[in-house]
């Protein structure tokens, strides 16, 4: 009885261990074979697997952090607006381009000699293929006296016109009633044109040189072929 009884506590304290008859803990599954865990997968496996990985993220194109893509981008063109509105440049181009049309319009065309002063330098000089060149106020006011005796309703007329800074260049048409003296013809009476081209440089507000060149052969031609109609017809 004492030798059945021992064995049957035995066993008891077995059951309270939580061991099974085949010396298993109850409760807690057998693992299973075939699962994989880092704990045995061989070091040569894991090194292949790390390569592996390393070659994936080699094959990925480069990315650029939005702010280095916004400085390699080409800044905007400029517009006209961007242009300062109180440049010098474009102020002294103003300045030119009414002197040059005062010049025209009043003492030309209206052949008002007293604003000579105000658009012209002292030491104005007026060069050109007329056989008129004057230098200063005097002696400008002469040859634009001389012109409008030779031809009256004389009247110049601006096809086109570029500026800049203190320089003006013109495309000129030139015309008028030949009533006078005119590169040693005769008046006619009859009506000429032609054209010519010109350059001003401006100085201090006022022009200080005229450089012009006019078609004077197709003037003279006019003038030449009048004349000698109004010869023929007198005969």
């Amino acid at each position: 009885m004492g030798f059945l009884g021992f064995k049957k506590k035995k066993g008891k304290d077995k059951k309270e261990d939580g061991k099974g008859p085949g010396g298993d803990v109850v409760g807690e599954q057998p693992s299973q074979t075939g699962t994989t865990t880092e704990a045995n997968v061989p070091a040569a496996q894991q090194q292949q697997q790390h390569q592996q990985e390393l070659q994936k993220q080699d094959h990925l194109p480069p990315q650029s952090p939005p702010q280095v893509q916004q400085q390699q981008q080409a800044p905007p063109a400029a517009t006209v607006t961007d242009i300062p509105v109180g440049d010098p440049a474009f102020a002294k181009a103003d300045v030119t381009r009414d002197l040059v049309k005062k010049f025209i319009s009043d003492i030309w065309n209206r052949g008002e000699l007293d604003l000579i002063p105000q658009v012209c330098s002292p030491k104005i000089r007026f060069n050109g293929n007329t056989g008129l060149d004057k230098i200063g106020h005097d002696g400008f006011a002469r040859m634009v006296a001389t012109i409008h005796g030779a031809l009256s309703d004389y009247h110049c007329e601006i096809h086109s016109m570029v500026v800049e800074n203190n320089k003006a260049f013109c495309r000129l048409r030139f015309s008028g009633k030949h009533t006078g003296d005119l590169l040693g013809y005769p008046p006619t009476g009859r009506v000429v044109s032609w054209m010519g081209a010109t350059e001003f440089t401006c100085m201090n507000g006022r022009i200080l040189k005229v450089w012009e060149l006019g078609d004077m052969k197709t003037l003279e031609e006019q003038l030449q072929l009048r004349a000698e109609s109004d010869f023929h017809a007198a005969r």
